[in-house]
């Protein structure tokens, strides 16, 4: 990746407020430098204070001034100096109107004629490779493992020729990107041709006369019915029975534990049956059942998907401008797209500008989009292609989250301690398979919710349908699993007359415990604190004068509690991070992350200042080629005879995977303060042993103090880090390092030799830059401690634990809940920037009440995939819809945030908190509504025509 030269000046007038290995050999996959204004470099002037301190968002001047631009804002003609063309041709595709009915062609003489495409491309034009590609598969390593238990039970040349299974494709049920004609579609919103202009007028004129029209266009069969395999349930599937050993030491018996994973399911079977043994039979258990569901909600963010493909006929290299949330996958899938002998394109590599996403959080994971853009590509005559989508047509086929429905039990004794859960999820993928099933299998995990529960029998499951596709964002599965438990606990303490924040304290998890899974809980969750403060504080210790004092106004309130036990990374994460020195003593920092407006950017800029004496100048997100310069090598990429194990000194179990908004807290951070004190010892060290003429300083010998070196017995001048940064070019010191880690339970580390010693760094590569500017220079790691093989059976190892309080007002003549107040409680362990940490639990707090209260869409043509909908008819949260104080007074309206005070049980780490406040809403105002009157409801969103039935009107 080329270095970004932060000190350039860019005259550029692009700026929103402008105009508001394989079969045929290799493929070179990489990721341009950009001048500074583009992509996701980020530089801001005062952003290097104080050391450790954010005093703004690194790129929040740009934000606000109109200059944060996004895939959306480039042409063809912006990058002319990278050697684009001038001009470009557009991409518009059709959509797929029906299911039932076989996809006939077009009427392509009406088409021209309204037109004007200068070309029209049909699903039987497209090679197999472009029609339905094979897409790389390595999001997540706990997930890879169970894909892999499960292939060894089929033919192991089905598995060899890659034809068992395609990441985002069912098994046993093959759909192309493009219908071909003759076909029925599989999805509504699938793609039926794709329409080329050669202009922007052109294109303008034409999606005119198709936006809104579609079926003028398109030819369909007599009806034949719905697909009868349409509810095809996805592989892996999620089990999970646990009879707990302290329950009945005699039968222990849980997932995590089950000493042969191919018999697991078969093995669990007489578990299954004592557990509904024991719901049968003992006479003084107290049971509730619960069903639950939530309709499917789009993730809305700020910038609908856009990007641009040429092929450079210099080098016949693939160019994409893309705002990703997974660059790596996109690259390599775009490559995999073109690399079969028969492609229509011969490309030498597919070379990336990342641009910022405009918001992600799992809407962009493993999108079609940047596959859709990659066929233009391939029918454009050499011309650059621009693809973008309007809201519309975002609504239509943008990734959405997963409806879901929910049923199953929860029993406990007379003396309030939990003994069942029984839950079942299931899942509505929608057209594509995408990471569905992996939400299904974090959702079941998350059933036991935050609660000891002895035994546990949790089955989920995704099912391909019609709907649009589904992708991962807005909990990954949590929510969906906290509501029903939640909600489950308050029905019963209600029955039994039992305080419902007494009920859930006498049966917390804590270190120690286990999940449902069986998998050791091993970090600190404080949870009966967090319960303490929340019954402490006068949204719900004042609850009924509350209650009492809305009434006198002629107002019905109530108020809710929740809790949640929301896990953040995958248990399986490979992280890469990068930090060097410039010449003028500034810091940059490049990391395979991308900042998804989460400050993903802004936090890694200053979690270096304490150790390396200043925050970074720069910050480069979305650096695929990273990982390479580490030097590591995954099992693909292994020699002959190479061992793939941690005893190999250059092998890794996983390289990097999609961004996740609640990586940054642990993950990302954790890598690039381990790369900053290998550099400090590789190179600040060095420097300031020759600067003051001792060759056996120590690290600890030192300090920081206003950006300079300084030796902690005194007597010797101050470094300041321009000078530092003199020394180390003039003596041909290394410059910077790129670190990689992997974290499954714990972190891997070794011991690696720097110019100062052999140091232990919780990494499992190191490679240090020369100053010269040359190829980074990979250190052989040594002593290599890794987790034993079983860890991976757990799931989830890290959580982020949030209660919240929620006070609700209900008008009983037209249905409408507004939210009054809101208390969160969260653990988030140490903060790196306090104000990110708001902003988090703000927007987590409005997507959650949008969830539950607002955001509404229809299945079916009649929604979204019918082409028409946008936000006059999807309701999102607005200023009048959250409560906007940020203190609590009696009275007003307010979001208040309770942070826990970092314990030394956090060891100094971070928790990824992007999704915890918003887990917990949905039960808690849900829980508010029954407190109000006397009504449950599980149905999402709870719709004022939902409150007027169950108020019998």
């Amino acid at each position: 990746m080329a270095i970004q030269d932060s000190h350039k000046s860019d005259d550029s007038q692009l700026t929103r407020r402008g105009f508001l290995k394989t079969s045929t050999g290799a493929i070179a996959l990489t990721v341009i430098g950009m001048p500074s204004l583009f992509g996701q470099t980020a530089t801001a002037q005062g952003f290097t204070g104080t050391p450790g301190v954010a005093t703004q968002r690194i790129e929040g001047r740009r934000k606000v001034t109109g200059e944060k631009i996004f895939a959306r804002d480039y042409n063809s003609r912006d990058l002319k100096d990278q050697g684009w063309p001038s001009t470009q041709w557009y991409g518009l595709y059709l959509r797929a109107l029906t299911t039932t009915r076989a996809f006939e062609g077009l009427d392509k003489e009406k088409l021209k004629s309204d037109a004007n495409p200068v070309r029209i491309v049909t699903g039987d034009m497209l090679d197999a490779a472009q029609a339905s590609p094979q897409v790389s598969n390595n999001r997540d390593c706990a997930v890879d493992e169970k894909i892999a238990e499960a292939q060894a039970a089929f033919n192991l040349e089905q598995v060899a020729s890659g034809a068992l299974e395609s990441f985002d494709r069912p098994r046993g049920l093959d759909y192309d990107l493009i219908v071909m004609p003759g076909q029925r579609p599989d999805y509504l919103g699938q793609a039926v041709a794709l329409l080329l202009f050669d202009s922007a007028a052109a294109f303008r004129k034409g999606r005119a006369a198709i936006q809104f029209n579609d079926a003028a266009y398109q030819k369909y069969g007599p009806e034949i019915g719905p697909d009868p395999d349409d509810r095809k349930v996805l592989w892996p599937e999620t089990l999970y029975v646990r009879v707990a050993d302290e329950f009945n030491p005699a039968t222990g018996f849980s997932y995590f534990s089950a000493p042969d994973p191919d018999t697991y399911t078969e093995d669990a079977k007489p578990y299954i049956k004592g557990i509904n043994d024991y719901l049968e039979t003992t006479p003084d258990l107290i049971t509730q059942n619960f069903i639950a569901e939530m309709d499917a909600m789009d993730p809305m963010f700020m910038e609908p998907e856009a990007g641009l493909i040429w092929q450079n006929p210099n080098d016949m290299s693939l160019n994409v401008v893309l705002g990703t949330q997974s660059p790596d996958g996109d690259v390599r899938d775009i490559a995999l797209m073109y690399s079969e002998p028969e492609s229509p394109l011969k490309i030498s590599g597919v070379n990336l500008i990342s641009c910022y996403p405009g918001g992600g959080f799992g809407g962009r994971d493993k999108s079609p989009f940047s596959l859709m853009l990659a066929i233009c590509a391939g029918f454009s005559d050499g011309n650059a292609v621009r693809l973008e989508y309007d809201r519309f047509e975002q609504f239509r086929v943008g990734l959405k989250r997963q409806a879901c429905k929910i049923d199953g039990t929860l029993a406990a004794l007379p003396d309030q301690t939990m003994q069942v859960i029984k839950m079942n999820l299931h899942i509505d993928s929608g057209g594509r398979k995408n990471l569905s099933p992996y939400v299904a299998s974090l959702a079941a995990l998350c059933a036991g919710g935050s609660y000891v529960i002895p035994m546990a029998n949790i089955y989920a499951e995704a099912s391909h349908s019609e709907q649009i596709s589904a992708g991962s964002q807005r909990g990954f599965g949590g929510p969906q699993a906290f509501f029903a438990i939640e909600t489950a606990i308050d029905d019963i303490a209600a029955s039994q007359g039992w305080d419902p924040l007494q009920f859930r304290r006498k049966n917390l998890l804590a270190r120690g415990g286990a999940t449902v899974a069986g998998g050791p809980v091993d970090q600190e969750l404080r949870l009966a604190e967090m319960l303490d403060m929340a019954e402490a504080h006068p949204l719900w210790r004042d609850r009924d004068e509350i209650k009492q004092g809305y009434r006198q106004r002629g107002l019905t309130y109530g108020t809710g509690l929740a809790m949640s036990l929301q896990a953040y990374g995958t248990s399986g994460d490979g992280i890469v991070a990068a930090v060097l020195l410039n010449p003028d003593g500034t810091w940059d920092v490049q990391s395979d992350a991308v900042d998804m407006g989460n400050g993903s950017a802004t936090t890694l800029g200053v979690v270096i200042g304490d150790i390396l004496g200043a925050n970074a100048a720069t910050v480069e997100m979305g650096g695929y080629t990273l990982f390479d310069q580490t030097g590591l090598r995954l099992k693909g990429n292994l020699g002959c005879g190479e061992d793939p194990s941690w005893d190999n000194p250059f092998w890794t179990k996983k390289g990097v995977g999609s961004s996740s908004a609640c990586l940054t807290g642990l993950h990302q951070v954790h890598v690039m303060q381990q790369c900053a004190l290998a550099v400090f010892a590789q190179t600040i060290l060095p420097a300031a042993r020759l600067a003051w003429n001792l060759p056996d300083l120590q690290s600890y010998q030192t300090e920081w103090q206003d950006g300079a070196l300084i030796y902690a017995a005194g007597g010797l001048p101050p470094l300041p880090l321009p000078d530092i940064a003199a020394k180390v070019f003039e003596a041909g010191l290394s410059r910077g390092a790129v670190a990689h880690g992997y974290f499954q339970q714990i972190w891997v580390s070794a011991d690696f030799a720097t110019a100062t010693g052999t140091n232990r760094y919780q990494l499992d590569g190191l490679a240090f830059y020369p100053s010269d500017g040359g190829a980074a220079q990979p250190v052989t790691r040594a002593n290599t401690q890794a987790m034993p093989a079983q860890t991976s059976r757990a799931s989830r190892y890290v959580y982020a634990p949030c209660v919240d309080v929620i006070g609700v007002t209900v008008d009983r003549a037209t249905g409408q809940t507004r939210v009054e107040n809101a208390v969160s409680v969260l653990n988030a362990g140490r903060i790196h920037v306090p104000q990110l940490v708001s902003g988090q639990s703000q927007g987590g707090l409005a997507m959650a009440i949008g969830m539950t209260l607002h955001e509404d869409i229809p299945k079916g043509i009649d929604g979204p995939a019918g082409g028409t909908w946008n936000l006059n008819r999807y309701h999102v949260p607005r200023w009048g819809d959250v409560p906007l104080a940020t203190t609590y007074a009696a009275g007003g309206r307010s979001q208040e945030l309770i942070v826990l005070p970092e314990s030394p049980q956090d060891e100094r780490q971070g928790r990824g908190i992007a999704e915890a406040v918003m887990c917990s809403v949905a039960p808690a105002i849900s829980n508010a509504l029954r407190d109000a009157i006397g009504k449950r409801f599980t149905s999402l969103p709870i719709t004022p025509a939902k409150i007027l039935e169950g108020l019998g009107q």
